[in-house]
């Protein structure tokens, strides 16, 4: 099997959970200036993250070799050993000396509603990596996934240079890049993907509805969270996937949307239908919603196919 690309940020994530509800605690912003607001956290750890690191991991534990094309800083040595150790291709992972690896601090409440804050470090000079560079005659696409507003600009241009496939997810991008930026990015990707708050956010930037989208894309799968996602192409109805049931009570949603791309990908990567794919990326969530941070999750092949099977029916392919 040809391996993917993956073109995305590395970070280090600090996850906090807090008891309370951060809608009613910080209501307050809304109508007051010079507040002091204290969210007194009941846990806190650190964890690999970054959405082109998490993507890689998840792809990584379903048998892909993925190249991971991104940036890391100074800090990144336990990183790379991680991430080598599941079978990623770091080998075009620039490293710069005097740059921490970007990081993100995320604070997680009970309903898993999230705040979060990013610092890009090295990050910001994602725009210099040059994606054809990573691209050889076993690369069977690209996923660009939220990193350095212009990089994902130019890392979709090189694709579209070098035609190859590529996804185009915009994610929490969608509120960094302007409404060009966002139109120029997914124009002749074979699929966007993202969740619903991410599309009203591209709709409101664009003024495209999704009509509009379908017009350059032949897919939209628009995740819903515990809902699943639906299935968007143009002329024809849209195909509702169901979420994966979990095992136990969610531990954390961070990069539950970063698995569903891997999911999705594997299937992609196959040629497997639409649905097919989004199925693979439903069961590849559970397993991150199940476990603490966005790489925390583990699980073998095996173990993988059999949840497909108890909620999907029969598996697609063999590892």
């Amino acid at each position: 099997m040809r391996r993917l690309l993956i073109a995305g940020s590395l970070a280090y994530d600090y996850i906090l959970s807090y008891p309370g509800r951060l809608g009613t605690t910080l209501d307050q912003l809304r109508t007051r200036d010079g507040c002091n607001i204290t969210l007194q956290a009941q846990t806190m750890g650190r964890y690999f993250g970054g959405c082109g690191g998490n993507v890689s991991y998840t792809l990584a534990l379903l048998g892909q070799r993925p190249r991971l094309l991104s940036i890391a800083g100074d800090d990144a040595d336990e990183y790379h050993q991680h991430l080598e150790a599941v079978g990623v291709d770091f080998s075009f992972v620039r490293r710069v000396d005097h740059l921490h690896t970007a990081t993100c601090v995320i604070i997680t409440d009970n309903s898993q509603n999230r705040v979060v804050g990013f610092f890009g470090g090295a990050t910001d000079l994602a725009r210099e990596l040059d994606l054809r560079l990573a691209v050889d005659a076993d690369t069977a696409g690209c996923i660009i996934v939220p990193d350095d507003a212009v990089a994902m600009l130019n890392f979709a241009q090189a694709c579209r240079e070098v035609n190859l496939p590529f996804i185009f997810d915009f994610g929490s991008q969608a509120s960094g890049l302007t409404g060009e930026q966002l139109r120029a990015g997914v124009v002749g990707a074979r699929a966007v993907i993202c969740n619903e708050y991410e599309l009203s956010v591209f709709q409101a930037k664009t003024g495209w509805g999704l009509e509009e989208l379908l017009a350059e894309v032949p897919l939209a799968a628009v995740t819903r969270g515990e809902l699943g996602c639906f299935l968007h192409e143009p002329g024809r109805p849209a195909v509702a996937v169901a979420a994966c049931p979990l095992l136990t009570r969610a531990a954390d949603s961070t990069g539950a949307g970063d698995a569903f791309r891997a999911g999705f990908g594997v299937g992609w990567v196959r040629g497997l239908p639409w649905e097919i794919c989004a199925r693979l990326g439903s069961t590849a969530s559970a397993f991150v919603l199940e476990a603490v941070g966005t790489q925390g999750h583990s699980f073998s092949p095996e173990q993988f196919e059999q949840r497909y099977r108890d909620n999907f029916g029969d598996f697609p392919f063999q590892f």
